[in-house]
C-alpha cells in the first residue's frame, strides 16, 4: 500500500468516529441553555403604585374604545346590559398584549419595572403569567356575578315555604362577607403591601410574581417607602376593631336592659273588650301612650314611671293636682 493510500484512509474518519461525534453533538444540543440571573433590586412601593396607576388610565382608554365599538354592533340598551362583560374583555386584550405574549405593561415600562418569579428568580412562566391574568381579571368578575346570582336565589319570597326557610340568613348574610372582605382582607393585605414593598395584587401574592426595578439610581435620586402609610392603616384596622367591639358589648347590655324591663313591666296593653273611657284610663298623660312601668304619686296619680321622674325634675310637683311630689314617694306598681 502506498503513503497516499495510507493518508486517504487516515483522513476518512471511521464510522465509530462518526457516531460519537454525533451523539457528543446530541449532548450538547440537548444540554439545558443556562439561565440569567437577574440581580436588580426589587421594586419600591412608589414605582408600582404609580405603574398600577398608568396600567388602570391605559386600560380605561382602551375599555372605552371597546365600548363604542361594542355599541356600533350591538345598540346602546344590549351595550348597557353587558357594561361589565365589555369591561372584563377590554381588560383581558390589555393584558393579553402585553403580560401574556411576555412583554412589559405600558405602565411597567413607565416606571421600568419587570416582573419576576420570586421561587425561581427568573422571568415568569407562561403558566403563571395566565393564572396572573385569570385570577386578576377573570375571578372577581365570576366572584361578582356568583353573589349577585346566589343572593338572588337566597332572597326570601313573601309567602316563604318550610323549605325556603334557610334562604333568609344566607342572604343577610352575603353582604357581611362581601364587606368583611372587601375592608378587613384588603386593608391587612395593603398594610403588608406597605411595610415590605411585595405583592400589590392578591392575584400576585397568590401567583409568587413580584417586581424589580430595572433602572440605575443617579447620585442625586433615593428610593423612598410607604411604611407609614402602612402604619397608619394598622392604627385604623384597631380603632375600627375597637369601635365594633365596643358597640357589640353596648348593644348586649342595650338587649339585656330591655328585656329586664319588659319582664318587670306586667301592665296589660291589650285594648281588646275595654271600653274607651278604659282605654284612656291605661294611658299616661304625660306621653299619650299605653303606661309603661306604671308608678304612682302620693296623690294617687298614674303615670310612667321615665315620665314623671323627668317631669319631677323639672318642677317637683304632680302635673295634674300641683301638689309638691317628692321623687323619693314615688311608688312603682306592678301587675297593673
Amino acid at each position: 500500500m502506498s503513503n497516499s493510500d495510507s493518508s486517504k484512509e487516515n483522513a476518512i474518519p471511521s464510522t465509530s468516529t462518526t457516531a460519537q461525534l454525533s451523539s457528543n453533538q446530541m449532548n450538547k444540543l440537548k444540554r439545558p441553555i443556562p439561565k440569567f440571573n437577574i440581580s436588580f433590586p426589587y421594586a419600591a412601593q412608589p414605582d408600582i403604585i404609580r405603574a398600577n396607576q398608568k396600567d388602570v388610565y391605559y386600560q380605561q382608554v382602551l375599555g372605552e374604545q371597546v365600548t363604542n365599538v361594542f355599541r356600533t354592533f350591538f345598540g346602546t340598551r344590549i351595550q348597557h346590559q353587558y357594561q361589565k362583560e365589555v369591561n372584563v374583555i377590554s381588560d383581558m386584550f390589555y393584558f393579553c398584549l402585553t403580560t401574556l405574549l411576555g412583554t412589559q405593561t405600558l405602565g411597567e415600562e413607565y416606571c421600568d419595572i419587570m416582573q419576576i418569579s420570586e421561587s425561581t428568580r427568573q422571568f415568569p412562566s407562561a403558566k403563571k403569567r395566565a393564572a396572573l391574568i385569570f385570577l386578576h381579571v377573570i375571578l372577581p368578575y365570576l366572584y361578582t356575578r356568583g353573589i349577585s346570582e346566589l343572593r338572588r336565589r337566597t332572597k326570601p319570597r313573601k309567602k316563604q315555604t318550610h323549605n325556603d326557610q334557610s334562604r333568609g340568613p344566607i342572604h343577610n348574610l352575603l353582604p357581611k362577607l362581601q364587606t368583611f372582605l372587601k375592608n378587613h382582607v384588603h386593608a391587612i393585605h395593603l398594610s403588608i403591601f406597605y411595610f415590605y414593598g411585595a405583592y400589590y395584587c392578591l392575584s400576585m401574592r397568590a401567583t409568587g410574581i413580584r417586581y424589580i426595578f430595572t433602572r440605575q439610581l443617579g447620585s442625586h435620586e433615593q428610593r423612598l417607602g410607604y411604611e407609614i402609610l402602612g402604619f397608619l392603616l394598622v392604627v385604623q384596622f384597631i380603632i375600627q376593631a375597637y369601635l365594633y367591639q365596643k358597640n357589640r358589648i353596648k348593644g348586649i347590655f342595650t338587649w339585656a336592659n330591655e328585656l329586664i324591663r319588659d319582664e318587670s313591666d306586667l301592665t296589660f296593653t291589650s285594648t281588646e273588650g275595654l271600653t274607651p273611657q278604659e282605654i284612656a284610663a291605661r294611658k299616661c298623660i304625660l306621653c299619650l301612650s299605653p303606661r309603661k312601668n306604671t308608678t304612682a304619686t302620693p296623690c294617687g296619680h298614674l303615670f310612667c314611671w321615665t315620665c314623671i321622674v323627668e317631669c319631677c325634675n323639672n318642677k317637683p310637683e304632680c302635673p295634674l293636682c300641683r301638689q309638691y311630689v317628692n321623687i323619693s314617694h314615688l311608688l312603682p306598681i306592678y301587675n297593673y
